[in-house]
This record gives C-alpha cells, sequence and structure tokens, in this order.
C-alpha cells in the first residue's frame, strides 16, 4: 500500500546576469545575482513535480515556499555608510501531495 502523503523539495538556481570583465571589460562573464531567482527554472521544476505526482496517482495539497534572507551594506553617493539591508527571496519549495482515494 502506498503512502498517504509524500513529499518532494526543490531548490532554483540564481538568476546571472552578464557584467563587464579584462582589460577595459573587453569581455564579459557571468554573475550570479543574489537577489533574483532563475524564474523559469523554478517554474519547470514544479511543473514536473506536478505532472509526476499526478501519474502517481496523488494530487498537490500544498506548496511551502523555501526562502533564504540575506543583508548587504548600504552606501549613500557620497560614500556615507548608511547600514545594512536584509532581504530575502524565494529559493525553492517544499511540495506535498495526497493519495486520490
Amino acid at each position: 500500500m502506498s503512502k498517504k502523503f509524500i513529499t518532494t523539495w526543490f531548490y532554483s538556481a540564481l538568476k546571472t546576469k552578464k557584467v563587464s570583465s579584462g582589460i577595459l571589460g573587453m569581455s564579459t562573464k557571468d554573475v550570479y545575482d543574489p537577489r533574483t531567482v532563475d524564474v523559469e527554472e523554478m517554474a519547470n521544476q514544479l511543473e514536473n513535480i506536478y505532472n509526476e505526482y499526478d501519474a502517481e496517482g496523488y494530487d498537490v495539497v500544498n506548496i511551502l515556499p523555501i526562502s533564504l534572507g540575506t543583508s548587504e551594506s548600504s552606501i549613500a553617493s557620497n560614500g556615507t555608510y548608511l547600514g545594512d539591508v536584509g532581504f530575502s527571496i524565494s529559493r525553492g519549495a517544499i511540495v506535498v501531495g495526497k493519495r486520490r482515494d
């Protein structure tokens, strides 16, 4: 007999952006943006889990976001330190499924 409830978790990568690098900024490199998750990857992961649950005879009953927080220094245009600014982003989720009876 299968379990009545199942869970699956996933974690999504941060979105990358291109920045100038090298001598005189002649080349570019990909750098992770700590404030933005790759939403397309997150949506694809959720879709895959939903489809897997449906194929196994489960309905999704809950999604618990996995949020991570951090802070960074805030500096005024004149160079004065203003303090730290905190923020958090959802990086993934725990998906709960319930067996169809």
